[in-house]
């Protein structure tokens, strides 16, 4: 009888430790679930922010030449931040590119600005811009940013 007693403690203390097992390993895995889901929640939201500077700009047909030099040099901006970090060197998902009419390309901004920076009698400006479309990269962030005339 004895004995008896002795192997229903041992019975009971083996089950007892196997539940505690496996109460662990279940808040080990549903932690881990949970920070998973947190660091895509955060990722997802720096994509957003990034990609906010950008999209601001998609379907406006009003922008004018100051919001076009803005936009070009946060382009240039963020391809030499990232082509200084060997790890994204190889990355082109990096590389913001601003497509603006040829007759535009390779001005000085000063120059665009003497050019397109016209206000009629009104006081309305005469040149405004429209962005056309933008592209994104299979990771979802801007490629490209078309603006035309």
């Amino acid at each position: 009888m004895e004995n008896a007693s002795k192997a229903l403690i041992m019975a009971a203390g083996v089950l007892i430790g196997i539940l505690i097992l496996s109460l662990a390993v279940f808040l080990f895995i549903d932690f881990g679930a949970t920070s998973k889901g947190i660091y895509e929640k955060m990722e997802e939201k720096q994509l957003t922010q990034y990609n906010a500077q950008y999209t601001v700009y998609e379907g406006r047909s009003d922008i004018t030449i100051y919001q076009i030099i803005t936009l070009r040099n946060l382009a240039e901006e963020n391809n030499i931040y990232y082509a200084d970090y060997t790890e994204y060197k190889n990355n082109t998902d990096y590389k913001v590119q601003i497509e603006l009419p040829s007759e535009m390309t390779g001005k000085e901004n000063q120059d665009l600005i003497d050019k397109y920076n016209v206000v009629n009698a009104q006081g309305d400006l005469i040149h405004k811009f429209k962005c056309t479309s933008i592209e994104y990269y299979p990771s979802g962030r801007v490629k490209k940013v078309k603006i035309q005339q």
